[in-house]
């Protein structure tokens, strides 16, 4: 029971809401919505938020598609506990690619995010997402030799 000061009876505790992704002006915002959504385990949402407005979600059985992988490689590699953003690669200025791996409890997984500034700002193009943990040391090396 919660009691606030000066009070005899108790006060309901509020509940905490669960975190939604929605989209940003901003890619990074937009990713670290999404990954503190699929932290309290609420994939649906993290989805929702991140292609609210994007070409994907008119792709509906893509996104159902993904929804269900991700779930199904949350119960394979643990919950996650949070993310690194490994590597940011622009292509142009109106294009980049962020690679983030999400930390499991037994592996991580490689997550790559596209996003395109058009009118309308910062949106999610593409996503991908695999268990790809030496293509991601081997991206890493290559670009160490630039």
């Amino acid at each position: 029971m919660i009691f606030q000061p000066g009070q005899t009876e108790p006060v309901a505790p509020v509940a905490t809401p669960t975190p939604v992704a929605t989209r940003s002006d901003r890619p990074i915002e937009a990713i670290q919505g999404f990954f503190l959504a699929l932290k309290t385990g609420a994939v649906d949402a993290a989805y929702d938020g991140l292609v609210r407005n994007t070409v994907i979600a008119d792709r509906a059985e893509n996104v159902k598609e993904l929804k269900a992988r991700t779930k199904q490689a949350l119960e394979s590699y643990g919950p996650i506990s949070g993310f690194e953003v490994i590597g940011t690669l622009p292509a142009g200025d109106s294009l980049v690619r962020f690679t983030c791996i999400s930390l499991n409890n037994d592996l991580p997984l490689r997550w790559r995010f596209y996003f395109y500034k058009g009118p309308g700002g910062w949106k999610l193009v593409d996503l991908r997402v695999d268990d790809g943990l030496v293509e991601l040391f081997e991206d890493v090396a290559r670009d160490q030799k630039k």
